[in-house]
């Protein structure tokens, strides 16, 4: 007798998408932390950055990190390299959002509002991918 294939019909996707968020979180922490330590005095460059360029540079680093990270987690959990492209693409605007703030002045908190408006929809489309 021939076992049909098991339909499991519980969806990972939310508890990628938080583990993928926590492991962006410290991302974003790690940049600013490298970035305080580069601040010594006597460390040639470091002032000359401006403090808002930094902290896009780590929004971007921590959105970069965020996708790679859910990536390579909804892969493993879909067994599936063409479902996980499905799922990180409706946030490749999120990265291209903070790698446009890090070049231009955009002001953080438009930055932030533009990204709390984005995200809902973005974890609807990827929570829909299958």
């Amino acid at each position: 007798m021939k076992r049909k294939p098991r339909k499991d019909g519980h969806n990972t996707t939310t508890i990628a998408v938080i583990v993928a968020a926590m492991v962006a979180f410290c991302a974003i922490q790690g940049a600013e932390i490298i970035y305080d330590n580069m601040r010594i005095p006597g460390v040639p460059g470091a002032h000359d950055i401006p403090l808002w360029r930094v902290h896009m540079i780590s929004a971007c680093a921590g959105s970069i990190t965020f996708v790679l990270t859910l990536f390579f987690l909804e892969s493993l959990g879909k067994k599936s390299r063409a479902s996980a492209l499905r799922s990180i693409f409706p946030w490749i605007p999120l990265v291209a959002l903070t790698a446009i703030a890090a070049v231009v002045h955009i002001p953080l908190l438009l930055v932030v509002l533009l990204g709390a408006l984005y995200c809902p929809w973005a974890y609807a489309r990827t929570h829909a991918a299958r």
